[in-house]
């Protein structure tokens, strides 16, 4: 009697930690299917839109990194990636990309992070169209991008290239252009070295369309004078637009100056 209670015991003990390891090991597997990706999806959301529209809701799988990737043509506008809350009809923008300075024509992309049931974009377009494609993942992603701009999410620059360019008094000398075709001209920064105590005038960082600086935009000017420090450092980012992305620096300080600067040539910014 004893040995069959003892014998009981022991198949119940077993049983026990069979048990423990069935819903350890479910448990494990399930952490490990929210964190890898195992499911994806891709669907078309505008072609060639060039009205006001908004899309249907995107796919809905449980996504937690999506991503509106869009390819603009002489666009001004804006593009959202935008929320309807179930039970709501109200939109809520989440991420939103405009362009008013001037026509875009580019490859972007908005991302997201985060599970957002009822998901759709809105286009508003003041000239020009694009065309934009969803994307998503079951992986997470973080919810913003590393950057965020007037248009929309961008990653920080990193200028890895650095020149110094002499102008003579009362010329324009261009600093410099793209590397590639296609890229955009960032300045990080640039410092003027004055070569003596400058007369009443200005110095002006011009955007031209040409590398010989004969019409150019002004995104940058400073007025001068005999008090003016020889050495000035400019901490302001400039980025060229691709219609007018070389770079030029006008000088009417009365004396010659070195233009010193760190710049990158960016891809689909």
């Amino acid at each position: 009697m004893v040995s069959e209670l003892f014998l009981t015991f022991v198949r119940r003990l077993i049983f026990a930690f069979l048990l423990i390891g069935m819903v350890a090991s479910l448990q494990a597997h399930g952490q490990i299917s929210g964190t890898v990706g195992i499911y994806t999806r891709q669907t078309s959301v505008f072609t060639a839109q060039a009205t006001t529209a908004s899309s249907a809701f995107f796919p809905d799988f449980g996504f937690a990194c999506n991503a509106l990737s869009y390819q603009t043509t002489a666009f001004t506008g804006t593009i959202t990636l935008e929320w309807v809350p179930p039970g709501s009809s109200t939109a809520i923008v989440l991420k939103r990309a405009s362009y008013f300075t001037s026509a875009d024509t580019g490859n972007h992309v908005l991302q997201l992070g985060e599970y957002f049931p009822n998901l759709r974009s809105t286009v508003t377009p003041s000239g020009g169209s694009l065309n934009a494609q969803y994307t998503a993942i079951s992986t997470g992603c973080p919810i913003a991008s590393s950057g965020l701009g007037s248009n929309g999410d961008a990653s920080p620059i990193v200028c890895d290239h650095n020149n110094v360019v002499a102008v003579s008094p009362g010329t324009v000398g261009e600093i410099s252009g793209p590397i590639n075709i296609g890229d955009t001209f960032v300045i990080c920064g640039f410092m003027i070295s004055f070569a003596s105590a400058p007369s009443t005038g200005t110095v002006a960082l011009g955007a031209s369309s040409s590398s010989a600086c004969s019409t150019y935009s002004i995104p940058w000017e400073m007025y001068t004078s005999a008090g003016t420090p020889v050495v000035v450092p400019i901490l302001i980012q400039q980025t060229l637009i691709p219609s007018a992305d070389y770079a030029c620096f006008a000088n009417n300080s009365g004396v010659s100056v070195f233009v010193s600067y760190s710049y990158a040539s960016v891809h689909g910014l």
